[in-house]
């Protein structure tokens, strides 16, 4: 370096009056003394944070497989996430992943509420496969709706909290949550309608979640709430709305290409041979099947 020459400051950029970003810094600007976070992940944050994300999938996929030794690996991977995410070495409002670990973490609650409402209220109702009693339909119901009157209760009186300080991710993630429901819930009100036979009272039910989501959604960007003014929502929509956007371009752009994968692997495939006659065995079994189920049409 020059002789008498000086750092230059470094540079700022502003994102929809939430966060503060400087090269190699990020500071919350609704706190007047925090420390500088370090932008790079370090050691404590991958083993906390980003290698559980990063398993979680794996864990979740051996869980449900068939062979029991694999269902053990994943309950055992599993509990490993578990420790690895309480363990934390630091507080959570040093760092980035930390607000976003205690997001996550304040909405679990009432998610886990709703999944099991949904899982009783279905598993309940006419299936085949592994039917609970009826009289529990209501109870699944009724978690499902206490869900609900939760998130809203935490959307209007009691947003997360940390340390004192507001988690400004809260935002983001109810926009993103009302966004996806409206293009979700009209997508399947649609599809209900067109492709389902007589399904006009499915069709109705999720157009009023979506009309339901459209409504909230409109009134926090207009009204806001008692801790949120609106102007910070309507930030967080349009972040949302270039977040929804670029899921949208990938996603296609992902599928697009598997099927053109598909069609070019199949487009090679040679053309199969004629089948070869059931054997005297095969005939047997066959015979001995339908004897079983439909006896009156083999004895014919």
């Amino acid at each position: 370096m020059l002789k008498g020459a000086t750092n230059p400051a470094p540079q700022t950029k502003k994102y929809s009056s939430t966060i503060s970003i400087r090269l190699g810094e990020v500071s919350w600007p609704w706190s007047d003394s925090a420390d500088p976070i370090g932008m790079g992940p370090e050691q404590d944050l991958l083993l906390h944070f980003w290698w559980p994300l990063a398993a979680t999938p794996l864990a979740i996929a051996l869980m449900i497989g068939k062979d029991p030794p694999r269902r053990w690996a994943g309950r055992l991977l599993g509990l490993a996430i578990f420790a690895a995410v309480i363990l934390q070495p630091n507080p959570l409002s040093t760092s980035l992943e930390g607000w976003t670990l205690h997001i996550f973490l304040s909405i679990l609650g009432p998610t886990l509420l709703a999944g099991m409402g949904l899982l009783v209220a279905l598993f309940s109702g006419p299936i085949p496969v592994a039917p609970l009693p009826r009289g529990l339909r209501p109870v699944g119901l009724v978690m499902i709706l206490a869900s609900v009157v939760w998130f809203m209760f935490m959307l209007f009186e009691s947003r997360p909290f940390l340390d004192g300080l507001e988690n400004q991710w809260w935002q983001h993630l109810v926009t993103s949550l009302l966004t996806i429901s409206v293009i979700v819930s009209g997508f399947a009100a649609a599809f209900a309608y067109v492709m389902g036979d007589e399904r006009l009272r499915e069709s109705a039910i999720m157009t009023g979640l979506s009309l339901t989501a459209f409504g909230l959604l409109i009134y926090l960007l207009a009204e806001g709430t008692a801790s949120d003014d609106p102007v910070f929502w309507r930030s967080a929509s349009w972040g949302v709305l270039g977040d929804l956007a670029g899921l949208l371009v990938g996603g296609f752009s992902a599928l697009g290409l598997f099927i053109m994968l598909v069609w070019l692997g199949e487009k090679n495939q040679p053309i199969p041979g004629p089948v070869e006659p059931l054997s005297d065995e095969e005939r047997a079994r066959v015979r001995e099947i339908l004897e079983k189920h439909v006896p009156e049409e083999v004895s014919e």
